[in-house]
């Protein structure tokens, strides 16, 4: 039976001292995602954006053992948006991206997104200018779509003003949902009332 080519790749890679990289695939993986997360009309939030976004990024994953080996994927990800506004001007997105498989062995799924800068994704979540985003901390926990999920937290220069960011992340079927909300106290975010569009 004849050697995948990436099974040939990892043998070869590991018998070499010094090489740690794995080549990278000539071309992108290109993904959509399936079906948008959204925020019914019952949560008190207006809709104010709704389209989608093509995002291109590479994706860097470790692997560690014997020998150290480093796997990077080019992705150009179509992404759903939806953003929402509430009537004391709160801000919430909703980024729905396809989970790539960017390592067929092992088998390693990933969210795009995690792999592009934060103020692009803030920007992305809230359709305004984002600068100065801070690291983001855990602060307790959220449910979004029915799975509880790290609730992390940040401050973002946000059209010009300090705000604070509440961000969660879940894997839905094939995709990946990010919801991002920005408050004066960071509190209130409607996680809980995320459903997907059929």
């Amino acid at each position: 039976m004849m050697p995948t080519r990436r099974g040939f790749v990892v043998a070869c890679t590991a018998a070499l001292t010094g090489c740690s990289v794995l080549p990278e695939e000539s071309e992108p993986i290109e993904a959509s995602a399936a079906a948008p997360a959204v925020l019914p009309e019952s949560s008190g939030y207006s809709l104010v954006v709704e389209d989608s976004s093509t995002v291109e990024t590479t994706v860097t994953v470790d692997f560690s053992g014997d020998v150290q080996l480093t796997s990077r994927q080019d992705v150009v990800a179509t992404v759903f948006r939806r953003v929402y506004e509430s009537p004391s001007g709160a801000l919430f997105g909703l980024l729905t991206a396809p989970a790539v498989r960017v390592v067929d062995q092992p088998e390693v799924v990933r969210d795009p997104l995690t792999a592009v800068e934060d103020a692009r994704v803030v920007s992305l979540a809230t359709d305004a200018e984002v600068d100065a985003v801070s690291e983001w901390a855990e602060r307790g926990s959220a449910t979004l779509l029915g799975t509880e999920t790290t609730r992390m937290t940040a401050t973002a220069m946000v059209d010009g003003s300090e705000r604070t960011l509440v961000r969660a992340r879940v894997r839905a079927d094939e995709d990946a949902v990010t919801g991002i909300a920005t408050a004066p106290d960071g509190n209130g975010a409607p996680f809980g009332a995320v459903t997907r569009s059929a």
